[in-house]
């Protein structure tokens, strides 16, 4: 190795050194004029910047020029000037007679009265970082190993630039991700909703005050407990599941309901969301946000009860007002009937006129008799008591083909069973209420009905070919406007835990469907 690259090397080691002892940008580029100044014996140094965004050159630093120049420098576009065609070419351009050089020679090159300019590209990761300038105001003339030297200065240049726009990035990200974290923290500890971590053998490693209140647990008690502990065998099912899921990358429904055991062994009931935390692609555990919805359920459900006594009551009714219409009212018309009879064919001196009148009056008697028993098996029919669900939705098809002309049939699959009595009768009504909407609003020539029996449950559809209807937003709306009976066949279905929905569309008849589970 020669005297001269032992040289270069010395300066190359020393240049690199001082870069590495600061991250400040500004600093390290005034030590790196200085620096250059001294070993390549110039009175000017300019670095550039390149502009990615504007496709010009910024003028970061330099020395030995007047402000009003750097100024001027400042902003210089790729291609233009000594640096800017540095800038966009990426190699070293030397001028050793400016003055001489028209492309290059300008204002602020003859105010400042350079004489030589040499300028190569800054360069880290094959990228142009920027320019970096000398120049002196007396003629020089540089030699090839002082430009390939001034090129390695340049490029360590531009590694620093590019290492402290790393830096200042990392650094940015890693304030952006404290200021996250921080706000996290903020809205985990003072969150309403219950939420807890636990990693995937279901210890519990953090959770906020509102879990540890909803739970009876002090924080210190909360944190490193086996969730298992909280949650009964069927909401513990619950819970594996879902998190088997996340873990396979499949999709739930969520949230759902989960049931969570107090410390004092009361019962919560919550609408849970899961999520799977994961780092770096590896899952370390699940998080859960819950909400305490047990007032609200404990309320639905003392409705529920509620209104089931309320239905309850009312078929009670309905049946004690039915055996009396039946076992009083019409047997006392069926008497009176007899009796009339009787009277008028042994009263062999009544004038005609008298006749008539009683005989019209046991005509009246007889109708009375006909819509007293009609009444009598509306309010609660003997069949669904003595034969089941199945003959007395017949019996329905039937009244609407007698009585309303319109045709109707019943279709049954599946093998038949009975139900409890309250579920009978609720279907029952849901039936009779819908072919009641069929007759007088459907203005239907048809309905069909069909029964399907299956391992899960079993279906109750009625369709008719009427004229439909325009549906609300939600079922909810019928009573709003009045429909009063769908709404009713809702509850009902609810009740006795099914389902209920309704299709329809203009001119397209309607369509509904009663689930109920097995």
């Amino acid at each position: 190795m020669s005297i001269k690259q032992e040289k270069q090397l010395t300066v190359i080691n020393a240049f690199t050194e001082m870069l590495s002892r600061s991250l400040d940008i500004e600093i390290v580029l005034n030590n790196a004029i200085k620096m250059i100044m001294e070993v390549m014996h110039v009175d000017i140094v300019l670095i550039f910047s390149r502009n990615r965004n504007e496709q010009e050159l910024n003028l970061i630093a330099f020395k030995g020029i007047k402000e009003r120049s750097a100024q001027a420098l400042d902003g210089m576009k790729l291609g233009e000037g000594l640096c800017g065609c540095v800038a966009d070419s990426g190699k070293p351009i030397l001028v050793e007679d400016i003055a001489n050089n028209p492309d290059f020679y300008t204002e602020t090159a003859r105010e400042e009265g350079l004489h030589t300019q040499l300028s190569v590209p800054l360069m880290a990761r094959d990228k142009i970082m920027g320019t970096l300038c000398i120049a002196t105001c007396n003629k020089r003339r540089f030699q090839e190993a002082e430009i390939e030297l001034l090129s390695a200065l340049g490029n360590l240049v531009g590694i620093a630039i590019d290492n402290s726009g790393l830096y200042h990035e990392r650094e940015l990200a890693n304030e952006q991700l404290r200021f996250s974290e921080r706000k996290y923290r903020q809205l985990f500890e003072n969150a309403h909703d219950a939420i807890w971590i636990q990693n995937l053998n279901g210890k519990i490693t953090d959770a906020n005050i509102a879990a540890a209140n909803l739970l009876g647990f002090r924080l210190s008690e909360l944190i490193g407990a086996d969730s298992h502990r909280f949650l009964p065998q069927e909401s513990l099912t619950v819970s594996e599941t879902i998190q088997d899921n996340l873990l396979d990358d499949k999709t739930d429904k969520q949230p759902y309901t989960q049931k969570l055991i107090r410390k004092d062994g009361t019962e919560a009931i919550l609408k849970v969301t899961t999520n799977l935390i994961s780092s770096n692609g590896h899952p370390d555990g699940f998080q859960f946000i819950g909400r305490d919805i047990t007032k609200e359920v404990r309320l639905q459900e003392n409705q529920h009860f509620y209104l089931r006594q309320i239905t309850k009551g009312h078929e009670e009714e309905r049946l004690r007002i039915s055996r009396d219409l039946h076992d009083s009212t019409a047997q006392n018309l069926i008497a009176a009937l007899h009796q009339l009879e009787e009277f008028c064919q042994a009263s062999k001196e009544l004038p005609m006129a008298k006749l008539r009148f009683l005989w019209g009056l046991h005509d009246h008697l007889k109708d009375s008799l006909q819509k007293v028993r009609r009444l009598s098996r509306d309010l609660r029919p003997s069949i669904i008591d003595d034969l089941g669900l199945i003959p007395a939705v017949e019996w329905l098809t039937e009244q609407l083909k007698t009585e309303h002309k319109i045709s109707a049939s019943l279709t049954v699959s599946g093998e038949e069973r009975r139900f409890s009595p309250e579920v009978e009768v609720a279907l029952f009504r849901i039936a009779q209420e819908a072919l009641r909407n069929v007759a007088k609003h459907a203005a239907a020539t048809s309905a069909e009905l069909s029964i399907g029996f299956d391992d899960t449950a079993t279906k109750l559809v009625i369709a008719d070919n009427g004229k439909g209807f325009e549906l609300p937003v939600s079922i909810g709306e019928f009573s709003r406007i009045g429909k009063l009976g769908i709404d009713g066949m809702q509850t009902r279905a609810r009740l006795v835990g099914g389902t209920f929905d309704i299709q329809s569309e203009p001119g397209r008849g309607t369509t509904l469907t009663v689930t109920i589970p097995t």
